[in-house]
């Protein structure tokens, strides 16, 4: 099937295979906070696939509509996938998901998605640093990985994740304080320890993924 995917799903493939992280949250030093500054508060759209961004004190939730096109035969070949009446089910998805047809063969369907981006769960560390916000996660390997959210100025808000090359002469000039580790697929993973200073230098570089620009959304403007 073929799906629209939205800016977190192509996110989270970018940062499984991105293999440099930090040992703790990003900027060192700074002291996490336990609410989101006013400034990045608001209902935002995601440039990227018009998905809408709610952002209050103490949560960030996407609601994400995902429309696809497919064969009835492809249904057919994917184990756990059926047209039933009224509906489609889909591999991993309980709910049955109403469709319509587009030809003899082939249907479409939307999946709708809220998901909970941060909430201050207990893998999730937030600071605010030089008018950035960080949001930083850690992994089942007790490594970090760190986004920030930029606030534009017309209004929009730039997200980056924080994407230091994989290339160990790169990593010496940010940082002779690191480790490596190399996975089941022998590729070499880095941790990295930096000094603020040294956080800031990576900034400075601009060693950032661009992921996407939330766009401000007036409440007396929504479209549903």
């Amino acid at each position: 099937m073929k799906y629209i995917l939205g800016f977190i799903i192509g996110l989270l493939l970018f940062s499984c295979d991105h293999r440099v992280k930090f040992s703790e949250a990003m900027p060192p030093t700074v002291e996490a906070t336990g609410k989101i500054p006013e400034i990045f508060l608001g209902t935002f759209i995601c440039e990227s696939d018009s998905s809408r961004l709610y952002i209050n004190e103490y949560s960030a939730i996407k609601e994400s509509h995902f429309l696809f096109e497919t064969s009835i035969q492809k249904v057919e070949e994917t184990e756990n996938c059926s047209l039933v009446a009224g509906g489609l089910y889909l591999p991993g998805r309980k709910e049955c998901i109403p469709f319509k047809y587009i030809s003899e063969d082939s249907i479409s369907a939307t999946i709708y998605e809220l998901d909970t981006i941060f909430s201050f769960r207990e893998n999730e560390v937030v600071k605010y640093y030089k008018g950035h916000l960080f949001v930083s996660f850690n992994n089942e390997k007790n490594e970090w990985e760190t986004w920030m959210f930029t606030p534009q100025s017309d209004g929009t808000i730039l997200f980056e994740f924080i994407a230091v090359p994989d290339n160990e002469k790169v990593i010496k000039d940010v940082t002779r304080d690191y480790s490596k580790r190399i996975d089941a697929n022998e590729k070499v993973h880095y941790t990295l320890n930096p000094s603020k200073k040294e956080f800031d230098e990576i900034l400075n570089k601009h060693y950032l993924f661009e992921c996407d620009i939330l766009i401000p959304v007036v409440l007396g403007n929504l479209i549903n």
